[in-house]
């Protein structure tokens, strides 16, 4: 154990008090001084935190440290105010504001910060230690003194049962570990007959992501993404061809996003995959092989896959973006409006679709918004196992064999996708 003689000078008075780390302090005269070999202790400690790299490039606060410690030491409590110490310290003129100019505030919850980092960083236990108390500019300083650990002797009694009282300790502790053996042993043959009907389970009963992503991932052939981008070239207002350098496309945030997710269900899943522009996509570059398509304006081949499907993309010249029920060509509440205010936006659509395709001959996992918030909850909703869990709620037993389309739904919030809403499911 150790005895603490914690010295606090306070903003009037110096006191010193004294006590075991382990007991109530006691609080001694106030005419007592710190001696003069304490004294030197704390100016050392001081010059090894100065000397570290928490303050030593900068000039406020080794300033400031030095200066109240200074003071401390020196009797000097009149100092250890805000006012003086932004006078003395950071040069402020004596009538200066101090609500108006926090620099002794702040300074000092710096020097109080640099100080806990310095002896946590350290893992120091010095002799001595200065603190900085939280809502005080007056020191603190610990002194660490060993102390004598107390040896209480034996009566010839407790010898004589010392020898007896150790066997039946020894007979206790081998009963305890026997019976502990055999509680780990049988939580551990347990554990182990759990886990291995757990993984049996698992792979007996594939999840719902397994269930939609099988036609794209049990294929040879490695998939194609298509992403949608936004050509620079299409605002120019030259009607010559732009040059290889002008010739520059680019992806949106919601696009790279979903990408993103797309890809980390690929990668999960070992399966290989390139990346292609919608504009640089031929009908070779998709046919008889898995693709996916992200993004549904300026991406012709979402529009031309999904437009024979019963729910599809309708864009209109004033600027509205409709999801269509061809089984309810009237419904209209499926809309977005691209030219509506950005601040004025509320709610967004998108489409998921999974289905085999006549016209490339491969599987086809389409996910697109009307807008950008649309097509990244989208790409949300197909990696989130808890998401996809609502398929087997709203879609007729054996859906994971057959073609799907879904509308999901995501509010926006503060210019952010939401969480995204399973509306409606159709399977053929």
């Amino acid at each position: 154990m150790t005895t603490l003689i914690l010295v606090r000078y306070a903003t009037r008075d110096p006191v010193i008090e004294m006590g075991q780390a382990s007991e109530k302090e006691q609080t001694l005269g106030r005419d007592m001084l710190v001696s003069v070999e304490d004294r030197q202790l704390i100016l050392e400690e001081l010059e090894s935190i100065l000397a570290s790299y928490h303050f030593r490039g900068s000039k406020r606060y080794p300033a400031l440290l030095k200066f109240i410690v200074d003071a401390a030491l020196d009797n000097r409590s009149s100092d250890l105010k805000e006012r003086t110490l932004g006078v003395e310290v950071f040069g402020r003129e004596p009538g200066y504001d101090t609500n108006a100019d926090p620099v002794v505030r702040v300074s000092a919850a710096e020097v109080r910060k640099r100080i806990a980092q310095f002896y946590h960083e350290s893992g120091r236990r010095p002799r001595i230690q200065i603190e900085l108390p939280l809502g005080s500019y007056a020191p603190e300083f610990r002194l660490r003194k060993p102390e004598p650990v107390p040896i209480h002797p034996q009566s010839q009694g407790q010898k004589t049962a010392l020898p007896e009282r150790r066997a039946h300790i020894t007979s206790a502790r081998s009963l305890i570990t026997v019976l502990g053996l055999t509680l780990i042993l049988g939580s551990g043959v347990l554990s182990a007959v759990l886990y291995f009907r757990h993984q049996r389970a698992l792979v007996s009963k594939p999840t719902a992501l397994d269930l939609l992503w099988a036609p794209v991932l049990n294929t040879t052939r490695p998939v194609l993404v298509v992403l949608r981008t936004a050509p620079e070239d299409y605002m120019q207002a030259e009607s010559k061809p732009p040059t290889v350098a002008e010739h520059v496309h680019y992806v949106s945030v919601s696009i790279a996003v979903a990408l993103a997710r797309l890809t980390s269900v690929l990668n999960a899943h070992g399966k290989s995959y390139e990346v292609k522009e919608a504009p640089e996509t031929s009908l070779t570059d998709i046919s008889s092989r898995p693709i996916i398509l992200i993004g549904a304006m300026d991406n012709d081949w979402t529009m031309r896959l999904t437009s024979p499907l019963r729910f599809h993309f309708a864009f209109f010249p004033d600027g509205k973006e409709r999801i269509e029920d061809s089984t309810n060509p009237r419904r209209t509440d499926w809309e977005f409006n691209r030219f509506a205010p950005y601040t004025s936006v509320t709610a967004d659509y998108a489409i998921v679709a999974r289905f085999r395709d006549s016209t490339t001959q491969g599987p086809v996992m389409i996910i697109a918004g009307l807008g950008a918030y649309g097509t990244e909850a989208a790409g949300e909703f197909v990696q989130s196992p808890e998401y996809l869990a609502q398929l087997s709620k709203m879609l007729p037993q054996g859906w994971e064999n057959k073609n799907l389309e879904l509308v999901l739904r995501t509010d926006v919030i503060g210019y952010n996708a939401g969480p995204p809403v399973l509306l409606s499911a159709y399977t053929w």
